[in-house]
């Protein structure tokens, strides 16, 4: 008569396939991330590269009600676009 053995686990087979599918897994992460971050440097250093293309008038001292005129048509014969500096010149204007 024959003993029946009953075994409980894993077989050694088992275990190794286990840890290759999770190298593998970690490999991948780790080439995929590698990747991302020489992406995300280059790119930030392409963009910090850039000169800007405007020169931007140096803004005067402001001292008394001309010096805010004199900076408000500075900035009205610069940018055409952006009136929200202009806006707050005019309050300050309005306020001094």
């Amino acid at each position: 008569m024959k003993k029946s053995q009953r075994t409980s686990g894993f077989s050694i087979v088992e275990l190794v396939v286990i840890l290759l599918i999770v190298g593998l897994i970690g490999f991948l992460g780790y080439t995929f991330y590698k990747n991302s971050q020489k992406t995300t440097t280059s790119n930030s250093a392409t963009t910090s590269s850039v000169a800007p293309t405007a020169t931007v008038p140096v803004a005067p001292t402001v001292s008394s009600t001309s010096d805010l005129t004199t900076a408000a048509s500075a900035l009205d014969s610069t940018s055409g676009q952006n009136t929200s500096d202009s806006t707050q010149l005019d309050s300050e204007l309005s306020n001094f």
